[in-house]
């Protein structure tokens, strides 16, 4: 498991209602060929589950898409909260199926009185940049995107890698579900601006990334071994039930604060913002 830092200038919530929400920094088309040998997919989606492999990764994918960040846009109503919008265009479904224009809708955002509240376990997209992400066939309430699989495409030193929103290369799939390597690039930028890259990085690391067609056969191969199956349907919209003033904030912009501490709350469902 990655761990994030957390830097001054940040609102830290605690959800405890459906999902927990942990509080981040803040800066200002090939289908999948595989067979499965298992039980249908259920008739009536289940909610998010613990993504702990590859096999629970893919029991909660609807599609696989590939596509570019065309805009980034922020929402807030006292009722729902701030939410970010996240444009995905020129989208082709590399297993599954999609529309050309998809709208990925994360909880977090900018609020009236200019903090920012954001989930540190959500990926954060870099606006003109092509991704590779993997959405969800459950209902959801802070993001349709499975765990943390959104892997931006990047070109280093002419060569192309997929990374995560910390800027670590995906080096290899195995059943274990995705493993990186040490970063190529710096944290991400919360307002949708390209991280920078980290000089001689990737000439340090010891494992070669992966590039997009290296990883879907790589993906391929192993769905095909355990016969998984990217299946089920896409829900756009949240499912309605995560009531955003139901988290505990901190409304101390200069000061870090840890949420969870002495609290006696129930520990809140954090299934749909786990990452492996």
């Amino acid at each position: 498991m990655k761990h994030s830092k957390i830097r001054q200038g940040v609102y830290l919530a605690t959800a405890v209602a459906l999902a927990a929400v942990t509080i981040d920094h803040v800066t200002n088309t090939r289908g999948v060929q595989a067979q499965i040998a298992r039980e249908p997919f259920p008739t009536r989606p289940i909610g998010p589950a613990p993504i702990d492999d590859l096999q629970s990764a893919i029991n909660q994918t609807a599609a696989i898409v590939e596509g570019i960040v065309v805009d980034i846009q922020y929402d807030y109503s006292e009722e729902e909260g701030p939410w970010t919008r996240v444009i995905l265009s020129k989208a082709r479904a590399r297993a599954g199926n999609v529309p050309e224009t998809i709208e990925i809708r994360h909880f977090g955002g900018p609020l009236p009185n200019g903090g920012l509240m954001v989930a540190a376990e959500l990926p954060v997209f870099v606006l003109g940049k092509e991704y590779i992400v993997f959405l969800r066939n459950t209902p959801w309430n802070v993001s349709p995107v499975v765990g943390d699989l959104a892997f931006r495409i990047e070109t280093v030193n002419d060569i192309e890698v997929l990374v995560d929103s910390d800027g670590q290369p995906v080096v290899e799939i195995s059943a274990g579900g995705f493993e990186r390597g040490a970063p190529l690039f710096e944290g991400p930028e919360r307002d949708g601006t390209a991280p920078k890259p980290i000089d001689g990085a990737l000439r340090a690391s010891d494992r070669k990334p992966l590039d997009r067609e290296g990883f879907m056969k790589s993906l391929e191969s192993n769905l095909a071994a355990q016969q998984l199956l990217v299946a089920g349907t896409f829900f756009e919209k949240p499912g309605g039930e995560f009531h955003w003033r139901d988290l505990r904030v901190v409304q101390s912009p200069g000061t870090i604060v840890d949420p969870l501490a002495g609290s006696k709350e129930p520990e809140a469902d954090a299934s749909e913002l786990r990452r492996f």
